[in-house]
């Protein structure tokens, strides 16, 4: 979904328009017969129903919370194999009149071969539908992610739908979780719980923001699910830890020969 093609506009205001709005290119015909391509900022409809060659707005907060929510949820279904979990894939529908969406994150149980190369997850074909979606809010459209989506994932039958939104109101910043179950063919909303998280039933974890992180947190365990790169400072420090343990070792045994035997 992210175009790798550089942004290149004149002007700190086209450029900062096209970055949150995001954009398409247009091919534009010149008097003489030549063509060339411009940067056309999305507009709302386009925003809510993308193609593959659209790029979608983005900043740092929502590429962070998104990635983190991929990241971990990957990791909780590495062992399940007919659970996967996409970002930024475009899901075709299989409902009439209603257009591809392209979630930040979703889940979708009993997917077959979910280590295919995938351009698109085209629902007909999948034999399945995204039993979650987690989206991060984009300041320049807030309304489809915060009201037209509820109608419209709703209408997919996706049974869960959790919004993570983060903005500033009268110079403070508030974080928001929100989210809707499908209950009856329609979307109801989920109760947050004292902490502000929403509990996900499809996948077993509360999720809430804490100054500006994604919190996940096991139903069952109360454990608090980690991200790749938090585990992986984990064992840094472990493997340092060792490391100076073995060397502690190492200057006893210099000093005063090896360890008496347990017990003695």
């Amino acid at each position: 979904m992210v175009s790798s093609s550089k942004l290149t506009s004149t002007g700190s205001d086209r450029t900062t328009e096209l970055a949150e709005c995001g954009w398409r290119y247009e091919t534009i015909t010149q008097p003489d017969g030549t063509t060339s391509n411009i940067l056309v900022p999305l507009t709302a409809a386009e925003f809510l129903h993308p193609q593959e060659d659209y790029r979608l707005p983005n900043n740092t907060f929502h590429d962070k919370i998104a990635g983190d929510a991929k990241d971990i949820l990957t990791r909780r279904y590495a062992n399940t194999p007919n659970v996967g979990v996409f970002r930024d894939l475009i899901v075709e529908w299989d409902i009439p009149d209603l257009g591809d969406h392209c979630p930040d994150t979703f889940v979708a149980f009993g997917v077959k071969n979910r280590e295919r190369n995938r351009s698109r997850f085209i629902v007909a074909q999948e034999g399945v539908r995204p039993s979650l979606i987690v989206e991060v809010v984009s300041p320049r459209y807030r309304k489809p992610d915060r009201e037209t989506k509820v109608v419209e994932y709703a209408r997919a039958q996706v049974q869960e739908y959790v919004i993570i939104d983060r903005r500033t109101y009268r110079g403070q910043e508030l974080e928001e979780v929100l989210g809707y179950r499908l209950v009856g063919g329609f979307y109801q909303p989920i109760t947050p719980d004292e902490e502000g998280r929403i509990l996900a039933e499809t996948v077993g974890i509360w999720i809430g923001l804490r100054e500006g992180r994604l919190v996940m947190e096991d139903v069952q365990t109360g454990e608090r699910l980690k991200t790749s790169l938090e585990l992986e400072a984990e064992n840094q420090v472990l493997e340092q830890q060792s490391g100076e343990m073995a060397a502690l070792l190492a200057r006893y045994r210099e000093r005063f020969g090896d360890l008496p035997p347990d017990g003695v």
